[in-house]
């Protein structure tokens, strides 16, 4: 009984040292590292991760580039329309995205913090 309790205690002990030396290299954690525009974990090597990454870093450009376009458009000028083109192209792509995202049940704050601000 005595060599069990030791056994439970250093268990306690040691697990959440283990737990906290691994890296967090799901799907789901690479999606929200791109989304972030955060650099992506160097020790996950699952190509899960390393494609939820690259789809997340996607979506954080195209919100980047289409923010970029803001002030150039209410700015106005002749290439206005050339303009606004860009953003409706980058809109359907970042709806498609956000279509993947659903599907595999990774979450889009930003999305979901948009539609709320819209509702009246």
């Amino acid at each position: 009984m005595y060599k069990l309790t030791i056994l439970l205690l250093t268990s306690a002990i040691a697990l959440p040292a283990i737990a906290a030396d691994t890296p967090a290299c799901s799907d789901l954690d690479g999606w929200n590292a791109g989304r972030l525009g955060q650099e992506t974990n160097k020790a996950c090597t699952q190509e899960t991760y390393g494609e939820a990454y690259r789809l997340g870093q996607s979506l954080w450009e195209l919100r980047q580039q289409r923010a970029a376009l803001d002030p150039k458009i209410a700015a106005g000028g002749e290439d206005a329309g050339v303009l606004r083109r860009r953003q409706r192209q980058i809109d359907v792509d970042i709806e498609a995205i956000r279509g993947i995202a659903t599907v595999r049940h990774w979450p889009d704050d930003a999305a979901s913090a948009s539609r709320e601000g819209a509702q009246p």
